[in-house]
């Protein structure tokens, strides 16, 4: 779990090499559990968290309790980003969905080095940039898509940030991401498996079927895919 420039997490291996030599010895290994809370949406967070495995739902809850998911944080990115540009206060919960590793880093550590060097606050402005966007497709996907495309696309982004067949994840919790309730979730998730593109038993699922994943899933997996990568391909 030592930072690596080679693997891991996108955002670390795209620090200019001074950014690197001075933030690596800071960088603290750290497991990211199903159902961690990282952020309560509440006061701004002292640590930013750069996923190298596993995967960070960024959850909006109302004033009635009901949550949805609005972004995703897997190794393309951090968590933590309204804190490093000064935000005080978050209005999203960050909540770890599947299991996973990667390395934390002191908020005011970052925003030091982001003072320091144009090239890391260029790179930093392209990730929210990419971020601003994600809201906006995952908006757009929650409003114009169906409940299987949604769930097909889910899959494969944790598939790619996983970089495991199998994952565990409750029905429960893929429903209170989705903003729907559990049955509907259940009913897409029996689907698929007929369909012979998953395989479910005891909270694990098991991809089978990718290719049919991915002509199942909408346009927006694609869309994001591409976003992420304009980031580091400035």
């Amino acid at each position: 779990m030592r930072p690596d420039r080679a693997e891991g997490n996108r955002f670390i291996a795209a620090w200019p090499d001074v950014v690197f030599r001075r933030l690596a010895p800071r960088l603290k290994p750290v497991m990211l559990r199903h159902g961690m809370v990282l952020a309560n949406g509440g006061p701004a967070v002292e640590h930013v968290y750069f996923p190298d495995r596993g995967m960070i739902s960024l959850v909006k809850t109302m004033h009635d309790g009901r949550t949805v998911e609005v972004g995703i944080v897997g190794a393309e990115g951090m968590a933590g980003i309204g804190a490093v540009l000064g935000m005080r206060v978050s209005s999203l919960e960050a909540m770890v969905q599947v299991d996973g590793y990667g390395q934390r880093l002191e908020t005011a550590a970052l925003q030091a080095e982001i003072d320091k060097s144009h090239a890391l606050k260029a790179l930093t402005m392209r990730y929210l940039a990419y971020r601003v966007t994600q809201l906006a497709q995952t908006a757009a996907c929650n409003r114009l898509h169906t409940l299987r495309q949604r769930c097909c696309r889910w899959l494969l982004t944790a598939d790619d940030n996983v970089q495991a067949t199998t994952f565990t994840l409750t029905h429960e919790f893929l429903a209170l991401m989705m903003g729907v309730n559990r049955p509907s979730v259940s009913l897409v998730a029996a689907g698929l498996q007929r369909r012979g593109m998953i395989r479910y038993r005891r909270a694990a699922i098991t991809i089978i079927d990718r290719p049919a994943l991915e002509r199942a899933a909408c346009e927006c997996y694609v869309s994001l895919k591409q976003e992420a990568d304009r980031v580091y391909q400035p």
